[in-house]
């Protein structure tokens, strides 16, 4: 009879342990991705700092990027989120951390459906505040070379992302409030 109950035992702590497991999801090329990014033009500068960091999620484990930004017009500085950045963050426990400004990543289910070119961007602008600092997918990265992305923030793409089907939320709510940083531009590796 002892050796039934440890048996049962032992079968319970396993299944137990075997269900609380996560699945991490594939990603590919996101080494080519760190490091930080400028764009100038003119009197304007703006950087993006981005280095490899993981998300963990109720049922998976994201890998990704996490990054911050910084911008200055005419030598004076607009935006300067660039502080330590977070190599960590579970999002099934804990709110986004203060200082995780760019989530990126382009992981999916399965390795064949990756583009290694491209990134999906969540951006939190600490100026516009979408949403009311939850932040705004509907970007993306485009590698054109190893020292040249495609930076572009899609704010129609991300409105729709996070609105549609939700009949709660007002024509108003739905109406683009612009970005505080450059949304369209070619930068260089820094």
């Amino acid at each position: 009879m002892k050796t039934i109950k440890i048996i049962l035992l032992l079968l319970v702590v396993t299944t137990g342990s075997l269900m609380g497991q996560k699945s991490v999801l594939p990603t590919k090329n996101l080494d080519a991705y760190v490091g930080t990014w400028v764009y100038q033009n003119n009197d304007t500068i703006f950087k993006v700092r981005l280095q490899k960091g993981q998300e963990v999620g109720r049922s998976a484990i994201y890998n990704g990027l996490h990054g911050g930004y910084y911008l200055s017009v005419k030598g004076k500085i607009i935006e300067n989120y660039w502080g330590e950045l977070p190599v960590y963050w579970d999002s099934s426990k804990e709110p986004r951390p203060d200082n995780l400004y760019i989530w990126a990543s382009n992981h999916s289910y399965t390795l064949n459906e990756i583009d290694p070119n491209y990134v999906s961007v969540w951006f939190y602008d600490q100026r516009k505040k979408h949403f009311g600092g939850k932040g705004i997918s509907g970007g993306y990265i485009h590698l054109l070379s190893p020292t040249k992305i495609h930076w572009k923030l899609n704010e129609a793409l991300g409105i729709w992302y996070e609105t549609e089907g939700d009949e709660s939320i007002t024509d108003a709510e739905r109406q683009p409030i612009g970005f505080s940083v450059p949304d369209n531009v070619i930068m260089m590796k820094e």
